[in-house]
Formats: C-alpha cells, sequence, structure tokens
C-alpha cells in the first residue's frame, strides 16, 4: 500500500505542486484568510471528500468518513505573517516561483505546502480506498500566527463535537523537515508598567520619572533569566524585554507611567502563577527598597476577530507541550514513516504551534509533521522543497492509515 502512496503522489506531482504554488500566490494575513479558505474547500471537494465545510470562526474542514468517531486529524493554520519589506526578497513573496526544486514565497515554509500535502493525504486515502476505522480529518484553522489560538479552540471545543469527531491524534503540518515534532515550549507575553507622577521636564524633581524607576525591573528581569531552569529535550526557559514605551511620551513632560512588554518561554514543569510570582517578587522587592516605588504586572490581553466575524479576547498565552517519545501514536507514526523509507529524528519546534492547545490544554496526543524548515519560516527566504512535500504527502497519509486503517 506504501508503494501506491508513493507511486499514486507522483502521479499527482503536477497538481500538488500547482496547489501549493496557488496557496502561495493567495495573500492571507491574519484575520483575511477567507480567500484561501475558499480555495482550499474547493479542492478537497473537487478530490472526493465525503464532507467539506467552513465553521462560524472561518476553519475549514474537510472528512474522510470511517467507521466511528474516533479520528486523526491532520492540521494545519492558514494565515501567514507580513512579507515585510519587499526589497529583501529575492523572489516575489506572493509569487509561489519555482526555482531549483524549491517553491518560493510567504507562507511556502510555514506552511502552504504543508496544506497541499495533508490535503492531498486525504485524497490518497480515498482515492485508494483504504478502509478506516475512524475519520480522517484535514482542517485549516484561522489565526494562529497573532491569535493564540482562537481557531484551533473553536475547532475543538464547537466544530468538532457538531460534527460528531473525537479527535485521538493531531498531526500538526508546522515546519518539521520531514522529522517527527513532539512539542515546544510554552509561551506568555506580559507587560510590567511602574508608576511615577509627571511634571515638566525643566524641573524634573517636582516629579517621579517612571522610565527611572523602569530600570531596576529591567536589571533584575535580566538576571532572573539566569535563573531560569532547562529541559534536556524542550530546552531552557527564558524572558526578555521586549519593547519599552513611556506615558505621555512628550519632550518636556517627565513621564508617569512606563511599560515593559516582556517575553517568556517556559516549560511544562513551570506555571503561570509561578512565572507572575516570580516578576511580581521583583516588583516587591524594589518597593521595600524605595518607597516611592509602584509596579504592576499583567498578562497581555488582545480582541481577535475572523474574517467571518467571530471575535474574542484572548491572553497572549499558549501552553507548552510535550508527547512522550513511547506514546503509542508516535511509535505508529514513526513505524509508517520508516515502512516508506523515511528517516526521521525526534525534535521540538523553538516557535509555537497548535498544539498549545490540543495538547497543552486538552491533552490530546499531538506530534509534528511536515515539509517545511523552521529556518525559513517568517524569512525573507521563505521555501518549501517540493520533494519534501510530496514525501510529507505520502508520509501524512501512511500515518493516517497506521492509526485508522482497518475494519
Amino acid at each position: 500500500m506504501h508503494d501506491r502512496f508513493s507511486q499514486q503522489v507522483n502521479e499527482w506531482r503536477g497538481d500538488i505542486v500547482r496547489f501549493a504554488r496557488d496557496l502561495i500566490r493567495t495573500p492571507s494575513l491574519s484575520g483575511s484568510e477567507g480567500a484561501i479558505a475558499e480555495f482550499m474547500v474547493q479542492r478537497m471537494r473537487e478530490l472526493g471528500y465525503d464532507e467539506v465545510l467552513i465553521d462560524p470562526a472561518g476553519n475549514v474542514v474537510g472528512v474522510i468518513r470511517g467507521e466511528g468517531e474516533a479520528s486523526v486529524v491532520l492540521n494545519n493554520h492558514m494565515d501567514s505573517v507580513d512579507p515585510g519589506e519587499r526589497s529583501n526578497w529575492q523572489h516575489d513573496p506572493y509569487g509561489g516561483e519555482e526555482v531549483d526544486g524549491f517553491l518560493h514565497g510567504r507562507g511556502a515554509s510555514d506552511v502552504k505546502g504543508s496544506i497541499a500535502a495533508q490535503i492531498y493525504a486525504g485524497a490518497l486515502i480515498k482515492k485508494l480506498g483504504i478502509p478506516l476505522k475512524g475519520n480522517l480529518v484535514v482542517t485549516g484553522v484561522v489565526q494562529e500566527e497573532e491569535a493564540e489560538c482562537i481557531g484551533i479552540q473553536y475547532l475543538c471545543d464547537e466544530t468538532l463535537p457538531e460534527m460528531g469527531l473525537k479527535p485521538q491524534l493531531f498531526v500538526l503540518g508546522e515546519a518539521t523537515g520531514l522529522n517527527l515534532y513532539l512539542g515546544h515550549r510554552g509561551r506568555l507575553e506580559m507587560e510590567v508598567t511602574t508608576i511615577g507622577r509627571t511634571s515638566h521636564a525643566s524641573a524634573p524633581w517636582l516629579g517621579s520619572n517612571a522610565v527611572y524607576k523602569m530600570l531596576p525591573v529591567i536589571a533584575a528581569i535580566q538576571e532572573l533569566s539566569t535563573t531560569l531552569p532547562s529541559h534536556p529535550f524542550l530546552g531552557k526557559s527564558t524572558v526578555t524585554v521586549t519593547n519599552v514605551t513611556a506615558r505621555p511620551g512628550k519632550h518636556s513632560i517627565i513621564p508617569d507611567r512606563c511599560t515593559a512588554s516582556l517575553d517568556r518561554r517556559y516549560l511544562p514543569s513551570e506555571t503561570l502563577d509561578m512565572i507572575l510570582g516570580q516578576i511580581q517578587s521583583v516588583l516587591n522587592r524594589l518597593q521595600t527598597q524605595d518607597p516611592e516605588f509602584k509596579g504592576e504586572v499583567k498578562v497581555r490581553f488582545s480582541k481577535e476577530t475572523t474574517y467571518r466575524g467571530f471575535s474574542k479576547d484572548a491572553p497572549k498565552h499558549m501552553a507548552p507541550f510535550l508527547t512522550n517519545e513511547d506514546d503509542r501514536f508516535v511509535k505508529s507514526a514513526l513505524g509508517a514513516l520508516e515502512g516508506i523509507g523515511e528517516t526521521p529524528q525526534f525534535d521540538k519546534w523553538y516557535f509555537n504551534t497548535d498544539g498549545s492547545y490540543t495538547s497543552g490544554v486538552l491533552g490530546i496526543p499531538t506530534l509534528g509533521f511536515g515539509p517545511g524548515e523552521e529556518k525559513y519560516s517568517h524569512t525573507p527566504f521563505d521555501r518549501v522543497s517540493i520533494d519534501s512535500m510530496l514525501r510529507a504527502a505520502a508520509g501524512s497519509a501512511a500515518i493516517a492509515e497506521a492509526i485508522l486503517g482497518g475494519k
């Protein structure tokens, strides 16, 4: 059967490449994924998916039905980040140019090459008539890049249950270079604010400069970063200052507010209470040293609205997750890939994924397998290997068959 996967993928090579190219040519910034969603729906229907829909949040869901409710979900996000300065690109970011065996352009590696691979993986199962003891679900979710999992959350909490689908495994198509990725650190965005008192800049002694009050906070956070724990697989926890602003921000006024944005990457052994408590301890210590010191810390929130009008206030937080190498689904996926000649290694992402919700919150086994390379994501060198994309289609189908195949 696995030889038939590769044979069929090779027969479809031109179609898969053209589809991926057209996906790259379709801009899909966060909150503006409507065009790419319709394009995906059209292709799924052409390929014979049993059910295809766009849910109220704007997520795309395609289903190859088997027996029962248990499901394997092949998941990607539809949004891509802005290309930025066009002069930094050697290739048109929305050109989808094929050069030297690669498709180039924004989202090629993260994750439009993978979208094509996963959709055609579902088509392989359908075309070859593989009996399933569950359902193969292929999804494209909205606003993964900026909206902290609101797309995958709606998919898991609302859409899949309404469709009678119970995921037992998520396979994320994020960039893994055809390796099997098992997790990543969590991410939390915080804001620390110091509070002062305005005065005219010509008489600074009449005020209390909130920027000066922030300086020891930043120094303490830098020191804190050297004490954070490490994990043998996921790496080290980090905290860093990413932005500093002052209010009212006028040249002749002593600022009464200074806010530092913090990026905190953390391990499964750490909790949000621990993380916030570390920063609060810094503020408490400084307050004992300086009676005029006033500071506060909070998690950042943002209100996000999808292209279909679904809106939610979302914390800027993505949980860590780690799937055990000995998990039965990991073993099945590894065996399936080795069975078609792949030699995947276990690894992890440095960035965050929808696994933060599927595994980190819901506890559903989650792994990553995709054709992209993480080093090209969000860069002007964004590209995906055509060979890897075709192998990812065959590999994703092999994983699905290994877990769902047979009645």
